[in-house]
């Protein structure tokens, strides 16, 4: 039981994380019969205008929240097969404190995780320890400049690694679906909005060559609750030297509730590690 709590809280924070590769993005932006591609190395005004139109709708469903809970079903396989799943609670404040709690098939808490803008808490609750990090702790285990509010974004699906600034393709293809390249000194990122300018994939390639690791989001199944468009279905493929495909299933989701609490008390009997 306490094994598959601890591949629980690694897949949560290598998914925390988010990933990195040396595949070429090209290959995925490559022209295809149906498709329509403009390279933006030759500034034109209408691309321009295009590119401009696209972020402005993506950026028009930012989601933004003062407080947010949420229950996930995490499954997930490596190499060696499908392995148990598990159920991830967490609650957010924004810029505050992100709260997470890992539970068993038998509704067993196995961690317990408080993460601030400066600082990460572990509880094993079955190994009766504690573990105390700066959130650095986080950028060293990924290698990417990781910080508090990249996290947010993350579990609340908005865009994350991605500068509008330096957009260097567009494409808009048969379906209207429109993917944009990003390219900075740490990633290329090639987003997909689709026809309605809900984002629908997401992948990460390092701009390191010496690493051969890859990521690859879907987002699925969008729900409209209160006026915030939410995927409740992500699909994340993790790939370096073995495959890691992680499902997560929103089964519940609840944006600003109030008079919500992010309990961390250590017991006396905890030691820390």
């Amino acid at each position: 039981m306490r094994k598959l709590f601890t591949y629980g809280l690694l897949i949560l924070i290598t998914v925390l994380a988010s990933c990195r590769s040396q595949k070429k993005i090209q290959k995925a932006i490559a022209p295809k019969t149906d498709s329509v591609v403009v390279i933006v190395n030759e500034p034109k005004i209408d691309t321009l205008a295009l590119v401009k139109d696209a972020i402005g709708k993506m950026n028009s469903y930012h989601i933004d929240f003062k407080t947010f809970s949420a229950k996930i079903k995490v499954d997930y396989q490596n190499n060696k097969g499908r392995q148990p799943d598990f159920t991830a609670n967490i609650r957010m404040k924004k810029d505050e404190v992100i709260w997470i709690s890992l539970t068993g098939t038998l509704g067993i808490e196995g961690f317990r995780v408080k993460i601030t803008p400066d600082s990460i808490y572990i509880m094993d609750k079955l190994a009766n320890t504690y573990t105390v990090r700066t959130l650095s702790y986080l950028q060293e285990i990924s290698q990417i400049p990781l910080d508090f509010a990249t996290l947010q974004n993350m579990i609340v699906g908005n865009p994350v690694f991605f500068n509008s600034d330096s957009i260097s393709a567009y494409r808009k293809d048969a379906t209207s679906n429109i993917s944009l390249l990003s390219i900075t000194t740490v990633f290329k990122h090639l987003l997909t909005l689709s026809n309605d300018d809900l984002i629908t994939h997401s992948k990460l390639d390092d701009q390191d060559p010496t690493r051969n690791r890859t990521c690859d989001l879907t987002y699925e199944e969008y729900e409209n609750k209160n006026g915030v468009n939410f995927s409740t279905y992500r699909n994340i493929v993790i790939s370096e030297k073995s495959k890691l495909e992680i499902q997560l299933k929103f089964k519940q989701f609840d944006f600003n509730p109030v008079d919500q609490t992010y309990p961390f008390n250590v017991p006396k009997r905890f030691t820390r590690k």
